[in-house]
C-alpha cells in the first residue's frame, strides 16, 4: 500500500500501527534471519546507541512481543530489510 509520506507522519504521530505500510517484500524467514544476523561474533559488531520517542518504543514493544523477538532483533531485521541484505523468496 503506498501512501504519501505526509499520510505516514501523521498515522505515526496518532500511534496508529504503521508496520503493515512498511514495504517488506524481502522477508527471510525468522529463524534464517537468527542464524544469518544475530549469531555473529562480538568482534564482527560495533555497538551503536538509538534513542526514540516513547510512543515509538511503545509501539516497538507491542510489535517485538507480537513476534517473538527482542527489540534488538526486530531493529536489526527491518535495517536489513530496508538495506536489502535479506534475499526475496
Amino acid at each position: 500500500m503506498k501512501i504519501t509520506a505526509e499520510e505516514f507522519d501523521r498515522r505515526f504521530d496518532q500511534g496508529e500501527d504503521i508496520f503493515e505500510l512498511m514495504e517488506n517484500p524481502k522477508i527471510m524467514k525468522l529463524d534464517e534471519f537468527k542464524k544469518t544476523f544475530l549469531k555473529n561474533s562480538q568482534e564482527a559488531q560495533e555497538q551503536i546507541s538509538l534513542s526514540f520517542p516513547k510512543d515509538f518504543i511503545q509501539i516497538l514493544d507491542r510489535k517485538v512481543q507480537e513476534i517473538g523477538v527482542n527489540r534488538e532483533a526486530f531493529i536489526k531485521m527491518i535495517v536489513a530489510e530496508r538495506l536489502g541484505v535479506i534475499g526475496s523468496d
